[in-house]
């Protein structure tokens, strides 16, 4: 999805550290966006190396920006009865 968008608030960068399956560790990078496109608004999120290199990058509140990116779904429970949507970003350019 590629859509312009303008930016509501700018999260702080995030590293969180957790054990995978065969007992390493990794850190998760992230760093989350609330945008705004018409009358509709959500939290977006740059993710893995991706955040990292945009840590520091200043997002400006009420400029336009292109931002591209993927939603994705998953659901979870006893029944698989809960449903989650999330969207992440994979690039984001100031016009």
């Amino acid at each position: 999805m590629e859509s312009i968008m303008t930016i509501v608030a700018v999260g702080a960068y995030a590293e969180r550290q957790y054990q995978k399956q065969d007992a390493t560790t990794e850190f998760f990078k992230s760093r989350g966006l609330v945008l705004r496109h018409g009358g509709d608004t959500w939290y977006g999120e740059l993710t893995g190396d991706f955040a990292s290199k945009n840590r520091d990058t200043e997002y400006f509140q009420s400029q336009l920006y292109v931002v591209k990116g993927y939603w994705k779904h998953r659901t979870w429970g006893e029944n698989n009865d809960r449903h989650e949507n999330a969207f992440y970003i994979t690039d984001i350019q100031l016009i």
